[in-house]
C-alpha cells in the first residue's frame, strides 16, 4: 500500500530539486495491456522472411494484462512462452497453453511505477499512456515490455 506522509514546513529558504514529486495516482490506476515484448537480437519468428524486435507482431498469441487497483495492489496475467536457441543465434518461440499470473502492491513517484512481487521490484516509466519496463536482456531474455493503458 502506497505510504503517506504529511510533512509540515514553517520555513523554507530554498527548493529540493531531488525532492519526490507528488503525482497524480489515476495516471496508473487502471487495465493495462502488454503492447511491445522487445527481444534482441531481432527474430523471424513467424518465417516469412521478415526479423522483428517486437515478439508481438509476429507471434499474435503474446499477450499480457496488467491491473493497477486504486487500493495499491496490482495483478497480471501473461501468455508463457517458449524460447529455445536454435543455432547462431536464432531461437524458436512458441506461445504455450499455460499463463502465469503475479499479483503484489505498488507505489509511483517521479513517473516510475514500481511492482513489487514477493521480493521482487519491477520498475515501469511512465510516458503519455505507456509503461515501460527496460531490462536490456538479450534472447533468452527481454530488452523492455510496454503497455498500454486501455
Amino acid at each position: 500500500m502506497p505510504l503517506i506522509a504529511f510533512i509540515f514546513v514553517f520555513q523554507a529558504c530554498s527548493s529540493d530539486d531531488n525532492a519526490p514529486v507528488e503525482e497524480n495516482n489515476d495516471a496508473v490506476v487502471g487495465t493495462w495491456s502488454l503492447a511491445e515484448l522487445n527481444i534482441n537480437p531481432p527474430q523471424d519468428i513467424n518465417s516469412n522472411g521478415s526479423t522483428t524486435s517486437n515478439i508481438l507482431t509476429e507471434l499474435p498469441c503474446a499477450a499480457g494484462t496488467l491491473v493497477i487497483n486504486s487500493d495499491g495492489s496490482w495483478n497480471s496475467t501473461v501468455v508463457n512462452l517458449d524460447i529455445t536457441p536454435i543455432t547462431g543465434g536464432l531461437f524458436d518461440i512458441r506461445c504455450t497453453n499455460t499463463s502465469s499470473t503475479a499479483s503484489g502492491v505498488w507505489q509511483f513517484q517521479n513517473s516510475q511505477l514500481s511492482l513489487f512481487f514477493n521480493t521482487t521490484l519491477f520498475l515501469y516509466n511512465l510516458s503519455g499512456d505507456r509503461l515501460t519496463n527496460t531490462t536490456n536482456e538479450d534472447l533468452p531474455g527481454f530488452m523492455s515490455e510496454v503497455y498500454e493503458k486501455q
